[in-house]
């Protein structure tokens, strides 16, 4: 099988990388921003799956160009899963070089026009799935569309909650749009993990973070077994539109259920990257 995936030369990405690497007959595509990182990551995996077919693709997926280059270099292939899972946390407020604040831009709208140019060029296979990491921490936020980018009382834990809201809200809508093409979309929460999350911050927030990790949070072998179960498992061949926690379908949020927010989100989404230069229909 062709699989890509973002985000995945590190925590939850990497050890995804490392389960699906196992079987040999998996191609791995990693999709990263770091070029150093990502070659050692290709390196490692190779010796430790001992899969010679992993592969690395560098790409900033919070620059629309970039991930219209990306979709372009993976025209080539017939993708038989997705695995979104790149994004970050910033407790400042940040801009991607399209003047987009950056939580939104990498965390939702990667997801976004990555899939949507893949589905457009035809080259996720029929059959094939699409696996959005999202969050539980999307509990307890409604998305304000009047302030999406939150241009004003600008709170990064609130953001990132935001974030997580709209990959929900984007599988609902997505998974609506693929299921003639039996192209399954679903989306999971996978716990509290122990990883470089949030670390890009400095300060006492960046402390909180490690304290909470080092106290609660579960493996991240723990927490890459619901992106792999999706991606492989035969039980969830047919299931389409779920949120999944612990590989089992559970129900997101009143907000995250909401059929108006999701049409408003997907229409939105697609006004923002054409006003950026790119036509997703």
């Amino acid at each position: 099988m062709n699989i890509v995936l973002t985000g995945g030369t590190s925590g939850l990405g990497y050890r995804t990388a490392q389960v699906l690497g196992k079987e040999i007959k998996n191609k791995i595509i990693l999709i990263g921003s770091n070029k150093q990182k990502g070659e050692t990551s290709v390196e490692n995996l190779i010796k430790e799956t001992s899969n010679n077919d992993i592969s690395f693709i560098q790409c900033d997926l919070s620059s629309i160009s970039e991930i219209k280059s990306l979709a372009d270099k993976l025209k080539k292939f017939k993708i038989d899963i997705l695995i979104n899972n790149a994004g970050a946390l910033f407790f400042s407020r940040k801009e991607s070089v399209d003047k987009i604040e950056k939580t939104f831009a990498l965390n939702h709208l990667s997801y976004f026009i990555l899939t949507n140019i893949l589905l457009k060029y035809k080259v996720i296979k029929n059959g094939g799935r699409i696996v959005n990491v999202a969050s539980g921490a999307h509990r307890g936020v409604k998305i304000d569309f009047n302030n999406l980018e939150m241009t004003t009382n600008y709170n990064g834990w609130v953001s990132y909650k935001k974030s997580k809201l709209c990959n929900i809200l984007f599988t609902k809508k997505l998974s609506e749009l693929t299921n003639k093409s039996k192209i399954t979309v679903n989306c999971l929460h996978p716990g509290f993990v122990k990883t470089q999350f949030g670390k890009n911050n400095s300060g006492l927030a960046s402390l909180a973070i490690k304290f909470l990790m080092n106290f609660f949070a579960i493996s991240v072998e723990e927490g890459a077994e619901t992106i792999v179960f999706l991606a492989t498992d035969k039980s969830v061949k047919n299931i389409t539109g779920k949120y999944f926690y612990q590989s089992k379908i559970k129900e997101p949020s009143i907000f995250a259920q909401s059929q108006k927010d999701a049409d408003l989100l997907w229409d939105i989404s697609l006004r923002i990257v054409k006003n950026k230069g790119l036509t997703l229909t």
